[in-house]
C-alpha cells in the first residue's frame, strides 16, 4: 500500500460517505415507514394522499437524522484531534438540530397524536431544503 493510500485512510472518511449516508438514511427511512406497528404507523389507516405524504416526510427526515448523525461524527472526530472550540461549537449546533429533528420525527410524533391532516401535502418541503443543506455541509466538511 503506498504512503498516499495509507494517509487517506487514515485522514477520515471520503467524499464517498455522502452517497452512502444518503442511500443508508433513504434505505432506514423506508422501512420504518412501511414497517413500524400501531401506533407509531397510524399514518396507513388515513387517506391515501395523506399516508402518502407522511410516507415520503418519514423517508425524508430519517434522511436528514442520517446527515446529522454524519455531521456529527466527523465534527466530533475533529474536536477529539484538535480540541479546537470551533469544532466544538459546531458539534452543540449540530447536537441541537439532532435533537430537534428527533422531536419532529413523524414516529414520535405519532406517539403524541395524529397530524393534522391539512398538512399532509406540504410536508416534505422543509425536509428537501433540510436535506440540501446538511448534505451540501457534509460534503464541505469531507474536503
Amino acid at each position: 500500500m503506498s504512503a498516499e493510500t495509507q494517509q487517506r485512510m487514515s485522514k477520515g472518511p471520503t467524499k464517498l460517505w455522502l452517497p452512502v449516508v444518503l442511500t443508508l438514511g433513504f434505505v432506514v427511512g423506508w422501512v420504518l415507514s412501511y414497517e413500524v406497528p400501531a401506533p407509531f404507523g397510524y399514518w396507513r389507516f388515513g387517506p391515501d394522499q395523506f399516508r402518502d405524504a407522511v410516507i415520503l416526510h418519514t423517508i425524508l427526515s430519517t434522511v436528514s437524522i442520517a446527515l446529522l448523525i454524519a455531521l456529527l461524527l466527523i465534527y466530533l472526530k475533529v474536536y477529539a484531534e484538535t480540541g479546537a472550540r470551533f469544532a466544538l461549537g459546531i458539534t452543540i449546533v449540530l447536537f441541537a438540530l439532532f435533537v430537534q429533528a428527533l422531536f419532529q420525527y413523524p414516529l414520535v410524533l405519532g406517539l403524541a397524536g395524529p397530524f393534522p391532516e391539512g398538512q399532509g401535502q406540504y410536508l416534505s418541503f422543509g425536509d428537501l431544503f433540510t436535506i440540501a443543506a446538511y448534505a451540501v455541509f457534509l460534503y464541505l466538511s469531507l474536503e
